[in-house]
């Protein structure tokens, strides 16, 4: 057991640094553990991958295909410029609108991709409008990251927890659908009253003339693409809902992974050359680093470790089911501001199994709610906290905006512990109205 953990710190430790490639550094420590016999001295690595998830790897694979066709196409872009244009490039109505586009579209598709092209808009407009981009950028990240918590899709932890627990698209929509709404909401406006003085110089020093008129229908750069691709977002997205329901009706097994496969698998054989050569642009590193995580937190679980992890929680709440709850919450909100909350929402997922079959557990139900709120939005707290922070944070730092960790916590403290409060009485409620 203390093996298995050690290598398990280390590998975090090492991903936290981010001096190394974080799928290497998984995959490594899976493949360590598995020369070591955690999985069997027969079973080797088959025993290992009975430990990943491979319902979480499909859809993750099949969103990830259908994300970058829309993006090869350059729907985003267009997107977000028409928004922009609808605004007329406005300092203070771009800075409150692009946070909540954020968030909306993190509900939709992978927040990593949302910040990739959001955080690059938003440096070009800062410098139309002349804004400061580095509280705008950030702002756009809590709210990607809090608007996500509200679906099956919008955030890796809860594809983790979802698949892990079972727990379907409708599940999170309304169970955290709301309380991630209100947070977004809340966000959005605690970032644009703290920054109204930068703003109102914004506006004082913009040069309408100088905005540029660009052709936004031209940035559609592949219109084949972008049908078939927003065709096929749209049919996952529905089987994702619905696709319990249409495995009864027609006596199929359709999961969450064959939901979002199928479209994306369907628009890669109909759409033509330039489709089938997104593959080479796929995030394969991501689906890596999940397999070697998986792995790792399987080792983990083999031993006995996350069993003893479980009982120390429940008995930490001393029988009392809210103080769990916020236990949870908290917990893991704070723990994600440090470390990433891929990982976190991993093994805590193993341990929340491991507490439900406790006698006089609480239901499965309301701690996964909690735990979902807690490590989204407690990401937020620091640049490593989650995915769509380190893509933003870089590429800010190599477009000449670098923010640093202290600016960075400056602007997202006070936000994300505000949040998290939210999404703490939210919970409680749940838990005391028995609706979980």
């Amino acid at each position: 057991m203390i093996t298995a953990l050690v290598i398990f710190v280390l590998a975090y430790i090492l991903i936290a640094t981010e001096r190394f490639p974080r799928h290497a550094v998984a995959l490594l420590g899976a493949a360590i553990l598995v020369v070591l016999g955690f999985f069997g001295s027969k079973d080797g690595l088959a025993g290992a991958m009975t430990f990943v998830d491979w319902e979480t790897m499909g859809l993750l694979l099949g969103m990830f295909v259908l994300v970058g066709i829309l993006a090869e196409a350059g729907f985003f872009t267009w997107l977000a410029a028409e928004v922009a244009h609808i605004l007329h490039y406005r300092p203070a109505a771009i800075f409150l609108t692009f946070p909540l586009l954020a968030g909306v579209m993190a509900a939709l598709m992978d927040g990593i991709t949302v910040m990739l092209f959001l955080t690059a808009l938003s440096i070009r407009l800062a410098q139309m409008t002349k804004m400061d981009p580095v509280p705008l950028v950030i702002a756009e990240v809590c709210c990607a990251n809090a608007g996500g918590t509200a679906t099956l899709i919008g955030n890796p932890p809860n594809v983790i927890l979802g698949n892990l627990l079972g727990y379907g698209f409708a599940d999170f929509l309304i169970h955290t659908g709301p309380t991630a709404l209100v947070c977004t909401i809340v966000t959005a406006l605690m970032f644009y009253v703290g920054n109204r003085n930068m703003l109102k110089k914004a506006h004082a020093n913009q040069d309408v003339s100088a905005l540029i008129d660009v052709d936004r229908p031209a940035m559609i750069t592949d219109r084949h693409a972008y049908r078939f691709g927003l065709a096929g977002f749209a049919a996952a997205i529905v089987l994702l809902m619905f696709h319990d329901s249409i495995g009864q009706l027609l006596h199929i097994h359709l999961g969450t992974a064959s939901a979002a496969l199928l479209p994306a698998l369907v628009v890669m054989m109909l759409g033509g050359g330039d489709i089938k050569n997104i593959v080479k642009k796929l995030d394969i590193e991501s689906l890596l680093f999940f397999i070697g995580l998986f792995v790792m937190v399987g080792a983990l679980q083999r031993t006995g470790f996350i069993s003893e992890v479980a009982q120390w929680v429940f008995r930490a709440a001393a029988g009392s089911t809210p103080t769990l709850l916020m236990i949870l919450l908290w917990g893991s909100g704070l723990a994600s501001g440090i470390i990433d909350n891929i990982p976190m929402s991993l093994a805590m997922g193993y341990v929340m199994k491991e507490v439900a079959i406790l006698p006089a557990a609480p239901a499965l139900g309301i701690m996964t709610w909690a735990l979902a709120l807690g490590v989204d939005i407690g990401g937020n707290l620091t640049p490593v906290g989650a995915s769509p922070n380190v893509v933003s944070y870089t590429y800010m730092a190599h477009n000449g905006h670098p923010i640093g960790w202290g600016r960075w916590i400056k602007y997202a403290a006070i936000p994300t512990f505000v949040a998290l409060a939210i999404s703490a009485l939210s919970i409680l409620a749940k838990n005391a109205l028995g609706f979980y």
